[in-house]
């Protein structure tokens, strides 16, 4: 074994410990959960083995209940041989020329403007971090975020903000928040004309009016997850599973938690349970073709993640029983049906479904 295979064998054994005691287990009992003998584990933990299976990376980052970040560490740390990168077709390539485009750029990129509201909300330009300003404006910006290009009425903005009992300045405070919002990415986009703007409409009545943010798609985490994830419907209609496979991977590493999750004002908005909904629909298309390929431990732990905020979503938790037979959990698999069915009849006196039985 060489010295970089020694290294990578150190920091995996550290991270599986390190993951092990955080959750509380012993190693006899995350051997058990886990299908490996403690014998096998306890050589990983040492580092006296590496390269561990990827249906065991699976089942251990599994019952660990590792986020998908944490996942991704362990699994880079276990040296698993890379899997190759594909180019992303664009659906709306010309056939006379290259069907071939760059991804989007990720967020902190070190040229022009970047929004991201898939988590906390983010404004980065120039790869520097943005201040927002006070809540209320960060409110105004995250619902201008939650459908870019659709206008938002400006008493929707006041209702949000004030409820029943808005100040006579409503009006004129919001326009100011606009109108900092509006230079923040006007300064910062790199698109001429009205690329980086809000666009304004007026109204009648003193509440009256309505404003459209205009940023281009590949300043926006929300808009590029939207591309991303059409380019895997189009490489699924094409037959091309491995491409929609990397599409869907690339979208759904945006997604960095709940929507605008720091905007408090904003939590149970229904456009923030909208976004939500879309979330998990491409993740479960996304879990569909990777679970073909063989590649469970791809969304083995955001399928977790998805059932345990969706206890009573069945189509969530059907997959997550296929990804976990699928990576050798059988046993796992038939506890998530058993707690569901439980659930179910607990919580609504209705029987699974056709597609989780």
């Amino acid at each position: 074994m060489g010295h970089g295979d020694g290294d990578s064998a150190c920091r995996f054994g550290s991270l599986l410990r390190e993951y092990r005691h955080e959750a509380g287990m012993t190693q006899r009992e995350l051997a058990a959960r886990a299908g490996l003998s403690v014998a096998a584990l306890r050589d990983f933990e040492q580092s006296r083995r590496h390269h561990p299976r990827a249906n065991s990376l699976a089942a251990l980052a599994g019952e660990l209940g590792l986020d998908p970040d944490q996942a991704a560490s362990l699994r880079r740390a276990a040296a698993l041989p890379r899997r190759r990168r594909v180019p992303v077709p664009s659906p709306r390539a010309s056939q006379e020329g290259s069907s071939f485009v760059p991804l989007a750029r990720p967020p902190g990129h070190d040229e022009g403007l970047w929004l991201a509201m898939l988590g906390p909300l983010e404004a980065w330009g120039d790869g520097t971090p943005l201040p927002l300003g006070p809540p209320a404006r960060r409110t105004v910006l995250g619902l201008l975020l939650m459908d870019p290009g659709v206008l938002v009425r400006r008493d929707a903005i006041v209702d949000v903000l004030w409820g029943d009992s808005p100040p006579g300045t409503a009006v004129g405070l919001v326009q100011a928040h606009v109108s900092r919002i509006r230079k923040l990415l006007t300064t910062h986009s790199r698109f001429g004309g009205e690329e980086g703007k809000i666009g304004s409409e007026a109204g009648i009545g003193s509440i009256g009016g309505a404003y459209r943010l205009t940023v281009s798609g590949q300043e926006v985490d929300l808009l590029v997850f939207r591309d991303l994830a059409a380019r895997a419907a189009a490489a699924l209609a094409s037959g091309d599973d491995v491409t929609a496979v990397e599409c869907y991977e690339h979208a759904m590493s945006l997604w960095r938690g709940e929507p605008l999750a720091d905007v408090d004002v904003l939590c149970g908005h229904p456009g923030i349970t909208a976004l939500r909904q879309e979330l998990a629909g491409v993740l479960l298309r996304y879990a569909e073709v990777a679970c073909v390929l063989g590649q469970h431990y791809r969304v083995l732990p955001r399928l977790r993640a998805l059932a345990s905020t969706e206890p009573l979503n069945e189509p969530a938790h059907a997959r997550l029983m296929i990804a976990l037979a699928g990576s050798g959990q059988q046993a796992a698999a038939l506890r998530v049906y058993e707690d569901m069915r439980s659930r179910l009849d607990r919580e609504l006196g209705i029987y699974p479904g056709e597609e989780l039985t």
